[in-house]
């Protein structure tokens, strides 16, 4: 079978206002901040591996993990209704258990463009396209916007809303992209709807290596880069159209399996990575921001789906060890990227997955919980 993980290589090759709860690092104690330990989860993933998504999904939460990261799939709700979101909502509701909830045209998973076809410009969409250049499509993705916080706004397991996903790097198959007037455009739209003022966040896949992200910028092929010159990236657009108090999402993976010319290779991020997110941490936190890794990698990411039982590119100890640099760097908020994968193995027998985050889970219980509407 293709694995949700293999196929993400494409694009590569291609009232007072809420607020979180934002510790401050004891790292200059020499002690680390405890961490608040989410993940996200996708429906069409978990289908995808055979799980049914409201058991998977309530065994997640059986777990109590701090923030749990939900989609708003913009195709689906054109096809079906909100019905599937409209039952993970309530469930959270009832459970107390804290959602953010990512809305907009992108959404988790591969091809994160969502985009219905009764919507697609009539001139359809190009090869490495800006898709908010056509008014039209711009007027529909803004009322989905709309219709989606109208709808989730007074649900009290809501703490933050996540404007798009990885808006500023290039993703499916046509490499598409969103500009930052629009994405502005849906951040005021939310903040103008949502009457209990949660925290925005804007995501973005963060530093891998210099051709793994040159690949995926906005901008394209980056010159001044390559020379080793400061450039703009991803992490700088998305601070750039945030607010005081909202949140810049890091999406970190160290270990990335492609295939070249028919063969099956593994691509490591360079080793500076923990240091060049502390430095973008640092910066956020200058500006009056919150920083949080949305997705740190716990599943592989795999060239062939012949390794995906069996992967080379993370382990339960890698996971172990991206968390640890994590923290170290001074992240005091860490969201999992690979929560249908744990229960997956654990239905075939292999539990060391789901044991090595319920072991970071009661390392980090003395976190404290997010903040819930009221």
């Amino acid at each position: 079978m293709q694995v949700l993980a293999i196929a993400l290589l494409v694009p590569f090759l291609a009232v007072a206002p809420l607020r979180l709860f934002m510790p401050a690092t004891a790292k200059a104690h020499g002690i680390p901040a405890p961490v608040q330990v989410g993940i996200s989860f996708s429906p069409l993933r978990a289908a995808y591996l055979g799980l049914d998504y409201q058991t998977a999904f309530k065994r997640l939460e059986a777990l109590h993990f701090r923030v749990i990261r939900l989609s708003t799939y913009w195709d689906q709700v054109d096809r079906e209704g909100y019905g599937q979101l409209d039952w993970m909502m309530a469930e959270a509701r009832k459970s107390h258990q804290p959602v953010a909830l990512t809305v907009g045209m992108k959404a988790l998973g591969w091809p994160e463009f969502f985009i219905p076809a009764s919507v697609t410009p009539v001139n359809g969409l190009h090869q490495g396209q800006d898709v908010a250049s056509d008014s039209s499509f711009r007027v529909a993705a803004l009322s989905f916007v709309s219709d989606t916080v109208l709808r989730y706004r007074d649900n009290s397991a809501l703490v933050a809303w996540q404007v798009e996903n990885e808006p500023f790097n290039r993703a499916g198959p046509q490499r598409l992209w969103i500009d930052a007037e629009f994405l502005r455009d849906e951040i005021a739209s939310v903040r103008q709807l949502d009457r209990h003022h949660r925290p925005v966040i804007v995501n973005a896949f963060s530093h891998f290596n210099l051709v793994f992200d040159q690949a995926s910028a906005r901008q394209g092929f980056d010159f001044r880069q390559w020379l080793g010159f400061d450039a703009d990236s991803a992490e700088r657009d998305g601070l750039s159209v945030l607010g005081r108090g909202d949140v810049l999402g890091l999406d970190v993976y160290t270990a990335i399996g492609y295939q070249f010319l028919g063969q099956n290779h593994l691509s490591h991020a360079d080793g500076d990575w923990p240091d060049r997110l502390a430095r973008v941490l640092d910066l956020a936190h200058k500006q009056g921001k919150q920083a949080w890794i949305t997705e740190a990698q716990a599943e592989p990411w795999e060239s062939s789906d012949l390794n995906y039982a069996n992967p080379k590119s993370t382990s339960p100890q890698a996971i172990r060890g991206i968390f640890e640099n994590l923290k170290d760097a001074g992240f005091t908020t860490v969201l999992f990227w690979g929560s249908e994968y744990w229960l997956w193995q654990a239905d075939h027998g292999d539990t060391r997955w789901i044991e090595t985050i319920k072991t970071i889970l009661h390392d980090e219980s003395r976190a404290p919980a997010m903040a819930l509407a009221a």
